[in-house]
Formats: C-alpha cells, sequence, structure tokens
C-alpha cells in the first residue's frame, strides 16, 4: 500500500498564500491545449485548499477536528510539460482501448509516467457525481473520509491510502499539475499529473 506523506514547515510567504506557503516559478504562462480558464480554476482550487491546510483550517474529514497546520506547502502552478505528458498517456490509453478491445473510448486511466501523480475523471460515464467537476471530486476526498492522525502534533500526516486523490493535491511538496482533456462519444476524459510520484 502507497503511503503518501504531507509534512509541512513553515518558510516563505507569497503574493497568493498566506504565511507559510512558497512560490515556484511556472514554466509557461498559460496552457498549450488545455482550457486556460479551466486549468486556472483548477489551480485555484488547489490553492485555495491548501490555504485551508495553512491555515489550519481543513477539517479531518467528519469527525470535527482539523488536520494539523500545513508549513513548506509550495503553491501548486500550471505545468506545459506536465500537460504535454498528460496529452501523450491520455493519448496513448485511448489507442490501447481501440486496440484491445476495438472500443473508442477509454475505460482505464492511463498510467502516470514515472515521477508523477496521475488524476483521473470520466465526465458523463453514467457513475454517481460524474458530471461534477474533477477537482472537486478529488479534494472533497477529505469532506467525506477522515485521515487517522498521529498522536504527535508535529508528526508527518500520513494519508495510508485513504483520501488519495486530495493527499497528492495538498501534499507540500507537489508543486506542478498539468492536465489533458479528451471527448469521445459525449464524455470527457480528464487526465492530470502532478510533479512528485
Amino acid at each position: 500500500m502507497l503511503c503518501f506523506s504531507l509534512f509541512f514547515i513553515a518558510v516563505v510567504s507569497s503574493t497568493l498564500l498566506p504565511p507559510g506557503a512558497i512560490r515556484p516559478s511556472a514554466d509557461c504562462s498559460k496552457p498549450k491545449e488545455f482550457p486556460e480558464h479551466t486549468s486556472n480554476a483548477f489551480v485555484k482550487k488547489i490553492n485555495d485548499r491548501r490555504r485551508l491546510m495553512i491555515d489550519g483550517r481543513q477539517k479531518n474529514g467528519l469527525t470535527g477536528r482539523n488536520l494539523p497546520t500545513g508549513e513548506s506547502v509550495a503553491e501548486m502552478e500550471w505545468s506545459c510539460n506536465l500537460e504535454e505528458k498528460a496529452i501523450a498517456a491520455l493519448k496513448e490509453q485511448f489507442g490501447k482501448e481501440r486496440l484491445r478491445d476495438n472500443n473508442t473510448c477509454p475505460v482505464r486511466a492511463p498510467e502516470a509516467p514515472n515521477g508523477t501523480t496521475g488524476f483521473w475523471k470520466c465526465i458523463g460515464c453514467n457513475v454517481e457525481g460524474s458530471e461534477r467537476d474533477p477537482v472537486d471530486v478529488w479534494l472533497s476526498e477529505m469532506d467525506e473520509a477522515s485521515i487517522t492522525p498521529h498522536p504527535d502534533p508535529k508528526a508527518y500526516v500520513r494519508c495510508h491510502g485513504k483520501n488519495r486523490n486530495y493527499c497528492n493535491l495538498v501534499r507540500y511538496d507537489a508543486s506542478r499539475i498539468g492536465c489533458a482533456q479528451s471527448e469521445c462519444n459525449g464524455r470527457k476524459y480528464v487526465f492530470c499529473l502532478t510533479n512528485k510520484p
């Protein structure tokens, strides 16, 4: 089982995030193919959740308690490099599905390239919540399931397989995201990558 850790140490403030946040330099000014308004919305939603961690206001699921205060949390920025990798992975998955099943639409998530974490969502796939915004779905995991905290409040927060998407989107050292989307038979497929495995 994968163990994702979130470790937070206050260092530097940025213009968008309060003290305790680190702002990385962007590798591009706007997405190559992904809709710019959507990429901006994705990044904002992720940074808003990170802000809750930094401020110590992120609820730990339905427990009523907050997670420990986040520190040294890097601000998420759009990455054209990761966008290109997501585009390639999504195209490759479409190709695999066509060859294997003679199906034109993928039913499985693409594999995330080494050194990245992948996030997959099909919009309009007859699954409960499939019409919701992908980032909202991934981040809302924390609203529905709690993480078992360590007795020492200064210890690493470990997700232990719970809330995989949420934990990887707010983890302190993930600072870049890039996404690809494709449409097929009235469905939209979104695949995103962050810069940490």
